[in-house]
């Protein structure tokens, strides 16, 4: 719109106005959508960090005959590799190792390979699972 053509408060009082609130309409229209687009980039941010973020998971391990186990180590690995991401190892008295022992675990959600190997008396028996972890509230795994 051309200097000429603009209204002016002697030319059009009305036009003036209407003018006027027209351009405050577009600024409130221009603040919603600059904060509609902030709290898009916000939420994706969200959702492309969090899953990434460690948290605790509660693992329950239930053992078939706990009278004769004496100890627990339990490795948490990436799928395929032999590389240690967190360990947590348990010692009973002979005879005294509770039917299932719990324990947490700080990693962010995904698939992990977990390998636990059970000492007893008699020996050691070694196990490796594929475990996912996600928003459960507790995981159990049952080992004879």
């Amino acid at each position: 719109m051309s200097e000429s053509e603009r209204p002016t408060a002697e030319r059009e009082p009305d036009a003036v106005a209407t003018f006027m609130e027209k351009d405050r309409k577009r600024a409130r229209i221009a603040r919603l959508v600059a904060l509609g687009g902030a709290l898009a980039v916000v939420l994706v941010g969200k959702s492309l960090i969090t899953p990434h973020l460690p948290s605790d998971h509660s693992v329950e391990m239930r053992l078939d005959t706990p009278e004769e186990v004496v100890g627990l180590d339990v490795r948490w690995s990436a799928p395929g590799s032999e590389e240690d991401i967190s360990t947590t190892s348990f010692r009973f008295p002979a005879g005294q190792a509770p039917a299932s022992v719990r324990t947490n675990v700080r990693l962010p959600d995904g698939a992990y390979d977990v390998a636990i190997a059970v000492e007893r008396a008699s020996g050691v028996d070694s196990t490796r699972r594929r475990i996912e972890l996600s928003d459960a509230s507790l995981i159990t795994i049952p080992l004879r």
